[in-house]
């Protein structure tokens, strides 16, 4: 379990060059606001799974920053 996340970040880095390489040909991204020319396909796939992957943390932050209120158990109530 001492090198799990470090073979984890080098199997995804691996596989995003990879994806890179098998996807070369340029694309043209319309995005609402700007136009985006000469950005490759593969490129193009890692950042929308990179920014998909970034505005979920954004949206789990409240969820996973609550702090848990601690349930106080008399323990003398409980055994009498």
């Amino acid at each position: 379990m001492k090198y799990f996340y470090f073979i984890l970040i080098i199997l995804i880095t691996a596989s995003f060059f990879t994806l890179a390489n098998l996807n070369p040909d340029l694309i043209v991204l319309d995005l609402f606001f700007v136009k985006i020319e000469g950005v490759s396909l593969g490129f193009s796939m890692i950042f929308s799974v990179l920014i998909g992957a970034l505005i979920s943390l954004i949206l789990q932050l409240p969820k996973l920053l609550r702090r848990k209120s601690k349930v106080l158990s008399n323990k003398n109530d409980e055994n009498s």
